[in-house]
């Protein structure tokens, strides 16, 4: 949701939502806001045509940053396959402009690689291992969230919704710490040990609704989870508060 748009600023709308077929190589249109009417911007459509849609289904910038934390035992049989599902999942929702992927297994990489990268991205994915209050890394062990502010909150870094697969990082020790970061607009989670192929699952239903469907994040969560196998529960947390739990 772009919150605050003004005329003239560029936004980036889900082609299913548009009453004429537009050509665009990703599932989204980007256009320009021609005006406003209350809730809704009107945009251009092409052809001189223009519509009219919610600012809520009105995004700034669209761009999927996909990071995979390798611990170097499960990687063959685990994070690369996860990794390698939500990426090409991705890649059929966006054009590949708007999806950067990384491979890490150190703190000091996400470093270098959120430094140079980060104003790319408004969703980031992150494949991993969870203990409930830290990710293991294979150079330095578990990592807590707090031990990760100085490397996530860097000049200049705006919000991002944060989709972390790793298991019961849903819980307050990790996700409420998280969703404190500046660069955190909403922090969603597992709450408990989660199977691969319900952790892709689950990313892949999120991502449909609420990019694809244009729906807002605690409503493309909850269609998620509903939609999702099993019996694991996600958490959904904002600026240090849970706000769903399914």
């Amino acid at each position: 949701m772009a919150n605050g748009l003004q005329i003239g600023e560029d936004v980036f709308v889900p082609t299913s939502i548009l009453n004429k077929q537009v050509q665009s190589p990703s599932a989204f249109h980007r256009s320009q806001v021609l005006g406003l009417e209350g809730r809704s911007a009107r945009i251009d459509v092409g052809g001189g045509d223009t519509e009219l849609v919610a600012t809520s289904k009105c995004q700034r910038n669209i761009g999927i940053g996909i990071i995979a934390i390798g611990d170097l035992a499960s990687e063959s049989v685990l994070i690369d396959p996860l990794f390698k599902s939500v990426l090409q999942f991705a890649r059929l929702l966006s054009s590949d402009d708007f999806v950067f992927f990384h491979r890490l297994r150190s703190v000091a990489e996400l470093a270098a690689i959120w430094k140079l990268y980060h104003a790319n991205y408004s969703h980031v994915l992150i494949v991993g291992h969870g203990n409930g209050s830290a990710m293991k890394f294979a150079v330095d062990g578990w990592v807590s969230s707090w031990d990760l502010a100085n490397v996530i909150d860097v000049d200049g870094v705006e919000e991002k919704c944060f989709l972390n697969l790793s298991c019961e990082l849903g819980k307050a020790a990790y996700g409420k710490w998280f969703s404190e970061l500046a660069a955190c607009n909403s922090f969603i989670a597992p709450f408990h040990s989660v199977h691969g192929a319900v952790a892709s699952h689950f990313a892949q239903s999120f991502l449909i609704y609420h990019l694809l469907h244009g729906e807002t994040r605690k409503v493309a969560f909850r269609h998620a989870r509903h939609g999702v196998a099993g019996a694991t529960s996600f958490r959904m947390w904002r600026h240090g508060a849970m706000i769903m739990d399914g």
